[in-house]
């Protein structure tokens, strides 16, 4: 099963997971970096806090981009 990495970048600073997450395709991978990055969005509204997140990337194990979720695209479009 392929390792996944979910990096997020807010308004100050990239953060790179160093651990990664096994997980079937990147399917999967793009489907739970969503669930992630609107949970720490929504910590972000809750608390205010100034640095914004702004995209997820998602890398594999060297490190290569295989995907970027936009923070235009976390929010539902529903709450738009």
């Amino acid at each position: 099963m392929p390792r996944f990495y979910m990096h997020m970048r807010n308004t100050e600073q990239l953060s790179k997971e160093d651990v990664g997450q096994d997980l079937p395709d990147l399917e999967e991978a793009k489907a739970v970096a969503l669930i992630s990055a609107r949970e720490i969005l929504a910590d972000e509204i809750k608390h205010d806090t100034p640095a914004t997140l702004l995209e997820v990337l998602i890398a594999d194990e060297t490190g290569k981009r295989l995907a970027t979720i936009s923070a235009k695209d976390i929010v539902p479009e529903r709450l738009k």
